[in-house]
């Protein structure tokens, strides 16, 4: 088997593994699934801190779903790249009508693994769930599972649009820490995921601009979405006419892209998440839609 090289053209070593998972560590590993989280950075707010909830996406709840361009049981799978190799896979799908804080929702839950290379550097088993309220389109909150090298944590975050506050709690389960902190945040926000899926509701097309205020469990920045126009673009899943755009984000530190998002959209009602490439400090990460079910 061909051994994967670095840019200079020197081969990747175990030596080298393990220093891309030094890197990986300081990343804390989000770059698996913030393509995806893009429908995707879990670091952001959130999981519960009683008995985790069981949430699974059954396509009988599609009756008295609203029309949106996603409804419970749409399941996307996509195929992770980061530091220049296949590192995993992750998965979307929207769930069943469930209850968050006495509000009627959808729980949409994101789920990352790395691949079995990828897991002797550094294994990652992620679960986000962001709660999408399909009568105001909004986010009521969102519930983070994560194990990383044999760690578990967990955080669970609350957003009062009213109040205009967020509430966000996070636990560690393997010192028992747990804290709780309040932000301001404006009227509408949206988690990192949940960006994703407004983005999907708006009438995107060539030359159009959306903004967006993200809340990432610790500040509020403004996302900005530049759609630059129409490709043909095949993936795994297919070969779709695509809407092709570049997204701005807010984040600092080794989270901090060193050009715009670039995220491709079916050209369609539906505008589902093709393909998304990012560039960071640290490397690049590129998530391709696989598979689609439920759609």
């Amino acid at each position: 088997m061909q051994a994967k090289r670095f840019e200079t053209g020197r081969p990747w070593t175990m030596k080298a593994l393990r220093l891309a998972a030094a890197s990986a560590r300081r990343w804390h590993t989000r770059a698996l699934w913030l393509p995806l989280a893009l429908v995707c950075i879990g670091g952001t707010a959130a999981a519960k801190v009683e008995d985790e909830v069981n949430v699974e996406a059954r396509a009988s709840a599609r009756e008295g779903a609203p029309s949106l361009p996603f409804r419970p049981g749409e399941e996307l799978v996509y195929e992770i790249r980061a530091l220049g190799m296949k590192a995993g896979r992750a998965r979307i799908q929207v769930g069943t009508w469930a209850e968050r804080d006495g509000v009627r929702s959808w729980p949409v839950i994101i789920q990352a693994r790395t691949d079995s290379v990828f897991d002797s550097i550094y294994s990652v088993r992620d679960k986000f769930v962001t709660w999408w309220d399909p009568e105001t389109g909004r986010v009521l909150g969102a519930d983070f599972w994560a194990e990383e090298r044999g760690k578990r944590h967990r955080s669970r975050s609350r957003l009062d649009h009213v109040a205009g506050r967020a509430e966000v709690v996070r636990y560690k389960e393997w010192n028992g820490e747990r804290t709780t902190r309040h932000y301001d945040i404006p009227s509408g926000a949206y988690d990192i995921a949940g960006a994703i899926l407004a983005l999907r509701q708006r009438p995107l097309a060539p030359g159009s601009v959306e903004r967006i205020h993200v809340f990432t469990g610790s500040k509020v920045f403004e996302l900005v979405c530049e759609v630059a126009g129409v490709e043909t673009l095949e993936v795994a899943a297919g070969k779709y006419r695509a809407l092709a755009t570049r997204i701005q984000l807010g984040f600092d530190g080794n989270f901090k892209a060193k050009r715009d998002v670039r995220v491709w959209f079916t050209d369609d009602e539906r505008k589902i998440p093709l393909r998304m490439e990012a560039d960071f400090v640290i490397g690049s990460v590129v998530a391709d839609l696989a598979s689609a079910r439920g759609i």
